[in-house]
């Protein structure tokens, strides 16, 4: 009887004491929770990560809209998790993160725009397309670019583009030779300088490239749908080392010259639908 008694207490103490370590071991973990509740990704195009940096990250996702964006949780190799957001077609709709160990939940909005680009100006002696602009083109029906500039201060792009126009690529005819070109409508005083109150105007610059003319074509292609079939029937290609999106623009019979490369960067949250 005295060793029955016995046991049962060895396997009460035992329950407690793993009990008390669960507890431990939850106590360790911080609450979850994100830095914000909003996110933008662009449509089809680019991931845009949710990183999980506190809580167990054991995480469960819920789309409200399985249309709108696909949702992944992404385990690193340093052990850190993100969760991935990709655009399947444009709108919005909410996705809700739960961590399965402390139970807490993070509900974020999620917005899919349109597909764009970004086009840092590194170089130039032009008056208005200076140094310190980006560029974005978007991939919509009226073809809007914004201008930005960057805030050397906080070393970030401003969130208020100075100026919105529109953009369109095309084709001239040297003799033989197919040019490209690239025509940006802005609004312009009489010195060059962005002015909301002047009329807007077509500003044309001739398209070369640093031996990476595939690149830029194919990057151009695949995030603005611009059909270089169309525009050059005869194109050539050749092979070119990779990751150089480096494309210059002049004006022709000045000495203008902007040297540039496209990326990926996402535009500033809440400017375009």
């Amino acid at each position: 009887m005295n060793k029955l008694i016995t046991s049962f207490f060895i396997i009460i103490s035992l329950f407690i004491s793993a009990c008390n370590s669960d507890n431990n071991e939850n106590e360790l973990i911080s609450p979850f929770g994100l830095e914000k509740t909003y996110y933008e990704v662009r449509l089809w195009h680019g991931i845009t990560e949710i990183p999980i940096t506190n809580g167990s990250g054991d995480i469960s996702l819920s789309v409200a809209d399985e249309t709108i964006i696909e949702a992944n949780e992404v385990l690193n190799e340093g052990g850190s998790v993100y969760v991935s957001l990709q655009g399947k077609q444009k709108g919005s709709t909410t996705l809700t993160l739960t961590d399965n160990v402390t139970g807490d939940k993070e509900t974020v909005e999620v917005k899919v725009t349109d597909c764009y680009i970004a086009y840092g100006i590194a170089e130039s002696n032009h008056p208005t397309l200076t140094s310190n602009l980006r560029l974005y083109l978007v991939n919509n029906q009226a073809r809007d670019c914004y201008f930005f500039t960057m805030d050397y201060i906080q070393h970030q792009l401003n969130n208020t583009p100075i100026a919105k126009g529109t953009y369109e690529f095309f084709v001239k005819k040297d003799g033989e030779k197919a040019v490209l070109y690239l025509r940006l409508n802005y609004s312009a005083d009489e010195f060059g300088n962005f002015a909301q109150n002047a009329p807007m105007e077509a500003h044309e610059f001739a398209l070369s490239f640093n031996n990476n003319s595939q690149e830029v074509l194919d990057i151009i292609r695949g995030y603005l749908d611009v059909d270089w079939e169309e525009l050059i029937s005869n194109a050539t290609t050749k092979s070119v080392p990779p990751r150089d999106y480096t494309m210059i623009l002049t004006v022709p019979e000045t000495d203008y010259k902007i040297i540039g490369a496209f990326a990926t960067t996402s535009i500033p949250e809440h400017i375009l639908n």
